[in-house]
């Protein structure tokens, strides 16, 4: 099994660099990926370590798309996908242990929403990209369990994945406007799945 970091960014660095500076201790020998969405002045190390920054804000399901992509391109079995104003405080150890005790599972989450879980890259294949139309940032997630429900996939939940500093929402609070159109997004996943997160009615997206 080979392990990557994945981490989106866009207007957090102070917390992200806070973060970071932790976990090139905690994952001396794990690559982290950064898509850095806000052409923001982040941290570096000199191995294991690459920054992404898009010409256009990728938003959550696009910067979730690249990494799962990037995990591929580098042979990566799976992905441990963290916000940026969260810090795990786990080891590569610790991690590892997760992936050998539920072997081949497509898909680990922490017990504190999706601000830190584990894809690996068969699964992701398996069940398609993150909705990249649930723009920008809301009902992503919902719509990826859905159709891993859907697909009756395996999904692990621990709380070894539960951050031991876990903010939430910082990047909406640092920037409301991206909160501005929630009903619109809300209404946009009603549209697809027939009800809102844990009401679906449909079976199939927009009921086709």
């Amino acid at each position: 099994m080979k392990l990557i970091i994945g981490i989106p960014t866009i207007n957090r660095a102070d917390l992200l660099n806070e973060a970071l500076a932790n976990y090139f201790e905690d994952f001396q020998e794990t690559e982290i990926f950064i898509v850095d969405n806000g052409n923001q002045d982040i941290i570096t190390r000199e191995k294991n370590f690459a920054i992404y920054r898009p010409e256009s804000n990728l938003n959550v399901s696009g910067s979730w798309n690249l990494i799962m992509d990037y995990a591929e391109k580098v042979k990566a079995t799976h992905v441990l996908m963290l916000n940026d104003d969260v810090y795990l405080g786990k080891t590569e150890l610790e991690i590892q242990t997760i992936l050998r005790l539920w072997g081949n599972a497509p898909f680990y989450n922490s017990e504190m929403n999706w601000c830190s879980f584990i894809m690996s890259v068969e699964g992701f294949k398996k069940v398609g990209k993150f909705d990249e139309n649930l723009f920008p940032n809301y009902f992503n997630d919902n719509d990826m369990f859905t159709r891993m429900k859907l697909l009756n996939m395996d999904m692990v939940y621990t709380a070894i994945l539960n951050p031991v500093i876990f903010r939430n929402s910082m990047t909406i609070a640092k920037d409301p406007t991206l909160n501005s159109q929630f009903g619109v997004y809300r209404q946009n996943y009603i549209n697809k799945w027939g009800g809102v997160p844990h009401e679906e009615k449909f079976t199939t997206p927009f009921n086709q």
